[in-house]
């Protein structure tokens, strides 16, 4: 019914089973091994000792220098390479203590007035280093030279064999032990094997699809090379093709993975964490958990992998949208806890970004901290009446996680009921350090003047369309005058009847319940008959079969999976949810294609990640110092897509994002098609101008989009049951009432 796709264009996209927790290092040594799988006990035998540790590495490269790729010498020692300038290349070289760098003086690309993209360099045991690069016609180059060596542009018949979609496409390649080099061609799921010698074709391996152009498919290790040839299974191949084995690692499609072997073991790096793979079984030692490092944020891609001498390893993570990259060391520290002297507990009932990012710095800061997240294991508009009570039987207990992530939990009530801390000192202390969006800190979560609750990060709901169709949406009242003017105004153009449902629950709740919570069971009743026939007029049933199953629906109740519709159905209002500056795109070209300007939604915005402290933790100062850390700076600043940050800073430099190289590589296509409707829009990032206008509406946000978890499934419960003609409006608005009033009474 509805396709999206992101990608990023080949220019930018190039350039970048059973687990067992072991927290003590990976020994070569059997009497190490033994000690490992005797408990965690570490290399020194000590109890309670030994973890890995991550160590922040400064890179060697100059300023206009470009990170290509990692790899390491014969001896081990880590080399990275770099683009300097044009088509120059740099190759640094670290001892362990200093990196020493020099140019790859060999490598020439003669001047034919295109554009070429350098992908990486590989360095054969001899010496002989191979660089490949792709010009702007698409067709991919590799050249081998080296000091002392015959430099030459490699002519490989295979990679100029053009077809209808153009030449083969390689993003990265390896060289086996025999010198031979393995290209990975991402479009058509294999690796080419070319001989080093005739150049020609000696085999093709079929692997794995991949979602995102910087993924690898072909690792080296010692003397092997593993391939992703299935999904989450890597094949070991030696030098004349012949299979050595598989392990298996499980990852999520598009999933930042990176790999390296020695001489006995394969190890992972991962968003699950640090983790050693076992060739012939599906057995997983997880030595460091992702938590605890940098490949647990989803700011990170692991662009490469190398293991070092010492039980140690080097991983290069990429950031796209910085444009950058970063060097981490993990080393065996046999002195350190196994496990950090003290546990902040974090809680949510949905997952979140900025929370798990917070928490891998903090830890960083605090290394005798170690920062649990655990949540529901649902989407936040699937958690039900039970799981709220259970965690407040929890919370009222006086047990509980320290720190709640406080997104659709009943937060008046725990305020009322003494569960939550009062954070306005807090929230003082943080406003006077810098700037942030103050009515999002005073109104998000609050009574009495006092603050509960703090939101790290929030999303827009903007609303755009026709003018008739927007005005009606004011009241209650205007829209009843606008349909009794026309009864077949479908309002919305094209949508379901969730959104309908849903949407206009939440801008009209303040008219629903009374200042004593009661619910007008009149106007409850005049809402649902109102939904009811915006969803005939609005062609809902198209969407029954799509979003069969859907009726707790997880979406936000501003997000409309028609919302394109309204090229179509001009006469309509669409409303969409911006979370980010990707999310601007296809709303954004919607817009300047039928030149409409967007609009906040009666001041509203919906805060995300907001963070509340519960009152009876046994270490109130930690979970302080965790508030204050997740809204510093360095977290709001972070690259995520969950959200806007609140600190202002943060914020505004948000713009930069639409003008970087990052966005001039980026694309997202979205087809949507419903019986004769079919709409087909490809777009890049939104301008700066369009980023800063959105960034200025913020200042005037001052009122949450709240939604209480429990009371939004009993009203979506009783909806459902009106609008598949079950019960009568008057019954399910008494329904509604009566509900409310008894979980309100608990």
């Amino acid at each position: 019914m509805k396709r999206r796709k992101w990608m990023r264009f080949l220019a930018l996209g190039l350039s970048a089973a059973l687990t067992v927790l072991v927290l003590s290092g990976c020994q070569s040594s059997e009497g190490a091994d033994n000690d490992k799988n005797a408990g965690g006990s570490g290399k020194n035998g000590d109890a309670g000792k030994g973890r890995y540790m991550e160590e922040d590495m400064e890179l060697p490269t100059q300023e206009g220098e470009k990170v290509l790729n990692l790899i390491k010498t014969k001896d081990g020692s880590p080399v990275l390479f770099a683009q300097s300038g044009g088509a120059q290349v740099k190759r640094y070289e670290y001892d362990g203590t200093q990196w020493s760098g020099a140019s790859l003086d060999w490598f020439h690309i003669t001047d034919d007035g295109q554009e070429n993209y350098i992908l990486e360099v590989q360095e054969a045991d001899d010496g002989t280093q191979m660089v490949s690069w792709m010009s702007d016609e698409g067709l991919t180059h590799i050249a081998r030279g080296g000091e002392g060596k015959e430099a030459e542009e490699l002519s490989i018949p295979y990679l100029s064999q053009e077809t209808e979609s153009g030449y083969p496409i390689t993003t990265g390649f390896a060289v086996d032990n025999a010198g031979n080099y393995w290209l990975q061609e991402p479009y058509a799921a294999k690796i080419t094997v070319i001989d080093k010698d005739t150049l020609e074709t000696m085999d093709e391996i079929n692997t794995a699809k991949i979602f995102n152009m910087s993924q690898r498919l072909v690792f080296a290790g010692d003397g092997v090379l593993a391939v992703n040839t299935e999904e989450n299974v890597y094949t070991i191949f030696d030098e004349n093709r012949e299979t050595k084995g598989i392990f298996s690692l499980e990852a999520e499609a598009g999933e930042s993975v990176a790999i390296c072997g020695d001489k006995e073991h394969w190890y992972a790096v991962s968003e699950e964490g640090l983790t050693r793979l076992t060739v012939g079984n599906d057995i997983r030692e997880v030595v460091m958990d992702g938590s605890m490092g940098a490949m647990g944020s989803t700011a990170n891609f692991a662009a490469g992998m190398i293991c070092g001498n010492q039980d140690d390893f080097y991983v290069l993570y990429s950031q796209a949208k910085d444009g950058t990259h970063s060097l981490k060391h993990y080393v065996y520290a046999a002195d350190a806890a196994a496990v950090p002297g003290q546990t902040l507990r974090v809680f949510g009932l949905a997952d979140s970004d900025t929370i798990r990012e917070a928490a891998i710095g903090f830890q960083k800061k605090y290394p005798d901290v170690k920062v649990e997240f655990a949540t529901s294991g649902k989407q936040t508009g699937e958690v039900t009446s039970d799981d709220i009570r259970t965690l407040n039987t929890e919370l009222l207990s006086g047990n509980g996680a320290d720190v709640l992530l406080l997104d659709g939990l009943p937060v008046e009530a725990y305020i009322e009921k003494g569960i939550l801390k009062d954070l306005s000192g807090t929230a003082g202390e943080l406003m006077e350090a810098d700037e942030y969006l103050e009515a999002m800190f005073h109104n998000t979560a609050q009574k009495d003047g006092k603050i509960y609750g703090l939101p790290a990060k929030f999303s827009v709901p903007v609303i755009y369309g026709n003018e008739n169709a927007k005005k009606a949406l004011e009241s209650l009242d205007s829209l009843k005058a606008f349909l009794e003017a026309d009864p077949s105004a479908s309002v919305f153009g094209i949508a379901d009847r969730f959104y309908i449902r849903d949407f206009l629950f939440e801008i009209y709740q303040d008219e629903i319940f009374g200042e004593d919570a009661k619910v007008d069971q009149e106007k409850l009743a005049e809402l649902l008959e109102m939904a009811k026939q915006i969803a005939g007029n609005a062609r809902a049933e198209l969407f029954d079969g799509e979003l069969a199953g859907q009726s707790g629906s997880t979406r936000d109740p501003f997000s409309n999976y028609g919302s394109e519709g309204i090229m179509n159905r001009p006469e309509g209002a669409s409303t969409c949810t911006i979370s980010s500056i990707p999310g601007m795109i296809i709303p954004y070209e919607v817009m300047r294609r039928m030149n409409l300007t967007p609009e906040t939604i009666q001041g509203l915005y919906l805060p995300n990640s907001v963070v509340g402290i519960n009152k009876n933790t046994s270490q109130p100062e930690i979970a302080d110092d965790f508030v204050k850390y997740l809204l510093s700076p360095e977290v709001q600043g972070a690259k995520l897509d969950d959200g806007f940050p609140v600190l202002k800073s943060a914020l505004n430099d948000r713009k930069h994002e639409a003008d970087s190289e990052y966005a001039d590589q980026f694309a997202m296509t979205s087809s949507w098609t419903f019986e004769e409707d079919t709409i087909e829009l490809e777009a890049g990032y939104p301008t700066v101008e369009e980023v800063e206008d959105l960034i200025q509406k913020c200042d005037s946000l001052s009122i949450p989009s709240e939604q209480n978890r429990v009371i939004w499934n009993l009203y979506q419960e009783e909806a459902n049951q009106f609008m598949e003609g079950n019960i009568d409006a008057a019954a399910a608005a008494r329904n509604v009432a009566q509900k409310v009033d008894t979980y309100l009474a608990e």
